[in-house]
């Protein structure tokens, strides 16, 4: 998958670390809003949009739709996006462990703003099932 353009200005300074980083962002365009769940890989984003906010993902499934990568730069933005696609901002972040990645199932254990066990299972094509074990702060 091709990774998304950076946003405009999003000629961002990343600290290097060894610790993967996550993000969630709302984005809103006209009526409709879904979040963004990024997790840092090596030079993307794997990026999943779910239709609720994190405060709701704890103790049940929730269907999800892979989207493609996106650039690192996302992991700090926050504004508009180009072509009239809205705007987005952060409403959680952190670092995760991952435990498991492939074309099938990915599983982490995440720290900051979301804190417990993440799954997000392969149902068929880009449509995913993500559950959420833990506590939102």
């Amino acid at each position: 998958m091709a990774a998304h353009r950076p946003p405009a200005g999003g000629n961002q300074t990343l600290v290097a670390t060894a610790e993967r980083q996550y993000v969630v962002q709302e984005h809103r365009r006209e009526q409709q809003v879904h979040w963004d769940l990024m997790l840092q890989l090596e030079q993307t984003l794997a990026t999943w949009q779910a239709p609720a906010p994190p405060r709701d993902w704890p103790g049940r499934p929730w269907p999800c739709r892979k989207l493609p990568d996106h650039r690192l730069a996302y992991l700090t933005y926050q504004g508009p996006i180009r072509g009239g696609r809205g705007e987005v901002r952060i409403v959680a972040r952190g670092t995760y462990e991952p435990l498991e990645e492939g074309q099938q199932l990915w599983r982490a254990r995440l720290s900051g703003d979301l804190r417990g066990g993440l799954d997000l299972t392969r149902q068929r094509d880009d449509q995913w099932q993500m559950t959420f074990n833990g506590e939102v702060a």
